[in-house]
């Protein structure tokens, strides 16, 4: 690399070179590493970045699956409440149908006591 510099004392412009040509092939190689370096970190940002997405929708796979076995959950709840509701319906039929058996029953007791007291009473009179 090669400066120009103006020494007050002196009126003409003097080249001064700070290196010799042979470091600065080093300093260039250097800087080309650097840059290097530099964009081998940029892709592994890159790189991470992905990976962060990645795992980012990973998880949104996951909350989007937990939710689906969340939904299936709650309509197996739903399930088994329209189970348990329908046993209880299943319930009060059989006891209305045992009830009406029962009323049933005590209707034709009931008939049965009216004939035979008819019955008595026809007899009777014959």
């Amino acid at each position: 690399m090669v400066y120009y510099v103006a020494f007050p004392t002196i009126s003409k412009i003097k080249l001064i070179s700070s290196r010799k040509d042979g470091e600065m092939g080093e300093l260039r190689e250097l800087g080309e590493l650097r840059k290097l370096g530099e964009l081998r970190e940029l892709g592994e940002l890159r790189k991470l970045g992905e990976l962060r997405e990645l795992r980012e929708l990973g998880k949104l796979g996951k909350l989007r699956k937990l939710r689906k076995l969340g939904e299936l959950g709650k309509l197996g709840e739903l399930g088994e409440l329209g189970k348990r509701r329908k046993l209880r319906e299943l319930r009060k039929l059989r006891k209305l149908r045992k009830l009406r058996k029962l009323g049933k029953r005590r209707k034709l007791r009931e008939i049965l006591t009216i004939l035979h007291s008819q019955f008595s009473i026809l007899n009777s009179k014959f």
